[in-house]
């Protein structure tokens, strides 16, 4: 089975994604760990891409977790399935807050992030939240578009709760997908 977990930061895509890899034994790939461990260039952005290619070339099963719709065509073209979280606004600004906290104190709270990545309470932050504030206007309609145009609405599985989530979890406990 082949997964891409979309969603909006705070949102629960990286829980999920472990949650699935400890369950039917899947590789994952986190983006955010890949992205936030280069120095944000063109080339990286190339890199980055290719990074990608070389995954899914390499697994015959797997997940891949996070957005960067700039390079996620080829990725919801492969994928068997994919799966949109959504949570209300209010609560996904919360839970960024509190595991920017918590990754103050403990790096370990986040395996998804590359060690070197850090936040500060400055404009880029202040920027990203702005950003997760405004996901649901603005970004979440570029997933619907690009899954229009890419013709592939057919594998979208929308979670929009604990109780969807854990449902799918358990199906995909009844059926593990053979690896």
């Amino acid at each position: 089975m082949k997964i891409v977990i979309l969603g909006q930061s705070g949102s629960g895509k990286s829980t999920l994604a472990r949650t699935i890899q400890e369950t039917a034994k899947i590789p994952l790939l986190p983006l955010d760990f890949l992205w936030h461990g280069t120095d944000y260039s063109e080339k990286a952005q190339v890199w980055f891409q290719l990074e990608q290619e070389n995954f899914m070339a390499k697994h015959e099963n797997w997940i891949i977790e996070g957005n960067y719709l700039a390079t996620a065509a080829k990725r919801l073209q492969e994928a068997d399935q994919i799966i949109l979280l959504r949570v209300p606004t209010y609560l996904a600004m919360t839970r960024v807050i509190k595991r920017t906290l918590k990754r103050k104190r403990d790096r370990a709270t986040r395996p998804d992030m590359p060690n070197e990545f850090t936040e500060k309470l400055d404009k880029e932050y202040l920027d990203f939240l702005c950003f997760v504030w405004r996901f649901k206007r603005k970004n979440e309609s570029r997933i619907f578009q690009l899954i229009d145009t890419l013709q592939v609405k057919n594998k979208l599985l929308i979670l929009d709760n604990k109780r969807d989530r854990q449902k799918y979890i358990d199906q995909l406990k009844k059926n593990k997908p053979i690896v």
